[in-house]
């Protein structure tokens, strides 16, 4: 794992646990590098994550602040599911239904800006919170820009894969929440008898080198689903 990732890991920790408080300074640059032994950089890329994430705000002339407590942020889906999962103090396990790489059709060669006919990572994935199927997943990603992710990535977390194993930063999505009549097939492995509508999450993710990474479709029970954010007028 990179210092910076290690570093906001642990930032990011004290955080939760409530040692930095909401509304509280952080200690300064230097303290930070001589604890970590490391380079004021290293600590100033470790809290562009927590700053991005909605955690910590910057004031001009005045240092980084602890904006929030994390329970309002814990619900990002650009952590992925089972880093939100641990911080919700619930169980994941994960059923992959398919895990295989295909030639992107041309939708989906679209959807990550890719040639059509490139060979796309295809996961689907019912992610079971609580002993409760909740989630299909289904989600593409190019291969050329993730070609050792293997099923063992894809049974536990490919964002922790991603991060901590690639040392990629997850920047960015654009999101698109509607609506969505279970199919049949989605109600078997969502364990329903009865016709139900699911919460349908699009999404596109990019990493910090500006590049497209993945399109995901992800769709949930309405009883198991919680989205926060927030809006910054600019």
């Amino acid at each position: 794992m990179p210092k910076y990732m290690a570093i906001y890991h642990e930032v990011r920790r004290r955080i939760v646990a409530g040692l930095y408080a909401p509304d509280k300074k952080l200690p300064e640059g230097v303290k930070l590098a001589g604890e970590f032994h490391c380079s004021e950089l290293t600590i100033t890329k470790a809290l562009d994550l927590l700053v991005r994430e909605g955690l910590v705000l910057r004031k001009r002339g005045l240092g980084s602040f602890v904006k929030r407590q994390v329970s309002a942020a814990s619900n990002s889906h650009l952590i992925g599911t089972a880093q939100r999962c641990a911080w919700q103090g619930k169980t994941l396990t994960t059923r992959v239904q398919r895990y295989t790489a295909v030639p992107a059709p041309a939708n989906i060669a679209q959807k990550i800006q890719i040639a059509e006919g490139k060979l796309v990572h295809e996961i689907h994935r019912v992610r079971v919170i609580d002993s409760t199927p909740s989630i299909v997943e289904y989600t593409w990603m190019p291969v050329a820009l993730f070609p050792h992710l293997t099923l063992g990535h894809v049974q536990q977390s490919i964002y922790a894969y991603i991060t901590d194993e690639l040392g990629y930063t997850v920047h960015s999505a654009h999101m698109k929440v509607t609506g969505h009549i279970a199919s049949e097939q989605e109600m078997a492995w969502l364990e329903r008898a009865e016709p139900v509508t699911l919460i349908q999450v699009e999404q596109t993710a990019f990493l910090d080198n500006g590049k497209l990474f993945e399109y995901s479709c992800a769709r949930h029970l309405w009883q198991t689903f919680n989205f926060e954010t927030d809006f910054v007028r600019v």
